[in-house]
């Protein structure tokens, strides 16, 4: 897990903020590399550690940082592949809510060494569900919240996402259909 996230992590930095402030990431944090790769393995807790260091050179919250990894995963159109994979989980955010204990085995699929953490989903109430994410890194919670937030907006459902505990998120759903949702199809779009 801690590849996929630093890499993640990597992607993020790049595309919002520029190489030059990746490779100052890259000395700070004293990589021995400047580039991860997603299917090979790092120290655990490496993404822990190297989110800190990016906070610290943004200048921001590395919470924010986390969750900002999330959101970019999913709306960042060179990840259209992420998006597609995560929108087959239902046609509504709540039925996407319900596939997500399912998104292990799925990315296992495609990926048979993917180390994904477990996901559980109660319904608490009408529209309220509460998520339960395993996982050794601190990073991975908030990378969910982001990610959870930018899946609301492609459905168009307006919702209150937020972390109550290291492993727990509370999702309300306010409004199913708050605004127009994002085009999906099955098929990829020709060209």
């Amino acid at each position: 897990m801690d590849a996929l996230l630093l890499r993640s992590l990597q992607s993020y930095v790049i595309d919002t903020f520029g190489a030059a402030r990746w490779q100052t990431v890259c000395r700070r944090a004293e990589l021995s590399i400047p580039s991860f790769e997603p299917m090979l393995r790092y120290d655990p807790g490496s993404a822990d550690r190297i989110g800190r260091v990016v906070a610290e050179v943004l200048g921001r919250p590395v919470d924010t940082i986390w969750e900002d990894v999330g959101t970019h995963l999913v709306t960042n159109p060179d990840r259209e592949g992420i998006r597609r994979l995560l929108r087959f989980g239902g046609i509504t955010f709540a039925d996407f809510l319900y596939s997500l204990e399912e998104l292990p085995g799925r990315a296992r699929l495609a990926m048979p060494d993917l180390e994904l953490p477990d996901l559980a989903l109660d319904e608490v109430g009408e529209d309220r569900f509460k998520l339960r994410c395993q996982s050794h890194l601190r990073a991975t919670q908030r990378v969910l919240v982001g990610l959870l937030t930018a899946m609301a907006d492609d459905y168009g459902a307006l919702c209150l996402i937020e972390t109550e505990t290291a492993d727990c998120t509370s999702i309300s759903v306010l409004d199913p259909r708050h605004a127009k949702a994002r085009r999906f199809d099955l098929a990829l779009p020709e060209g």
